[in-house]
């Protein structure tokens, strides 16, 4: 965790990841750039024509193999994560936040997190906090180019987690919750 010190009239950024006590309070816009907002509408409209779509062949299948055996319904936690992370990979690739195999870029995210943002503390608890999520994303799922081809839905859980982390990171920093 990067915590600010001050130093003279500068803030001096320095990483205390044992204690998550922070000092400085930076404040956080309150709602996304008009143009995310607009990209985030379209990607909704993809993702439930998809969705719609996926639905409608999964019910014909099913209809003609178990017309009589229907399963309880599991519960759709994991999904909900796996749909609110495509429609943040759609938001992310729209936005030219990836690279060309779909993985978020620091330069990316934070351009999107922060364009037409003006104060500082809030660009830098940004960039510190995109920088750590991704490193930790890479970390934990264990990123390669093939493994981001070969398994289905695996970039949609990544945008949800670098997005999770990111945010959570920047509440952390600024002492609130975005």
């Amino acid at each position: 965790m990067y915590i600010l010190q001050k130093n003279s009239k500068n803030f001096v950024p320095s990483r205390n990841i044992n204690n998550k006590n922070f000092t400085n309070k930076c404040e956080i816009p309150p709602s996304a750039p008009k143009k995310v907002e607009e990209v985030i509408n379209q990607c909704q409209d993809e993702i439930k024509l998809a969705i719609l779509s996926e639905a409608l062949e999964a019910l014909n299948v099913n209809s003609h193999e178990n017309q009589h055996n229907r399963e309880k319904r599991a519960a759709f936690t994991e999904d909900e994560r796996r749909i609110a992370g495509c429609l943040l990979q759609c938001v992310y690739r729209k936005m030219k936040a990836v690279n060309e195999y779909g993985f978020p870029t620091v330069e990316g995210l934070v351009n999107l997190y922060t364009t037409g943002i003006k104060q500082k503390e809030y660009i830098l608890a940004t960039v510190q906090s995109v920088e750590f999520c991704i490193k930790q994303t890479k970390k934990e799922y264990l990123v390669t180019q093939e493994s981001l081809a070969e398994e289905h839905g695996k970039i949609c859980d990544i945008a949800y987690e670098v997005f999770d982390c990111v945010s959570e990171e920047i509440g952390n920093y600024c002492g609130q919750t975005p």
